[in-house]
């Protein structure tokens, strides 16, 4: 079936094309300072990277935004990076019960 007119596709739009122009420059950056994308997503604006990436990244003052997700697995960390989203997440051990002690952990039930 063919279309009465013939009208070229238009799919990049300029806030697209705006958002993808960061979303890129971000992305090389992280690739030029040795920080390995475990997934890059385009469409939710969103990188992901190692923990001790991510921890480099807060620790140098290169983010904004610090936000802690913990759940009953793992915690997740998102930081905004150059108008992107960095997320990384690290699991709960036993070892992070070991190196801080019983007194470094508060098991009281209320």
């Amino acid at each position: 079936m063919h279309a009465s007119t013939e009208r070229p596709l238009k799919v990049l739009t300029p806030q697209l094309a705006d958002r993808l122009r960061v979303f890129n420059s971000a992305s090389r950056t992280l690739q030029a300072m040795g920080i390995r994308l475990h997934r890059i997503d385009p469409v939710a604006n969103l990188l992901v990277v190692g923990p001790e990436d991510g921890h480099r990244l807060v620790r140098d003052r290169l983010t904004e935004g610090y936000q802690c997700h913990p759940s009953a697995g793992s915690t997740r960390y998102t930081v905004m990076f150059q108008g992107v989203s960095l997320e990384w997440r690290e699991p709960i051990s036993y070892r992070d019960y070991a190196t801080q002690g019983p007194s470094g952990i508060d098991l009281t039930f209320h």
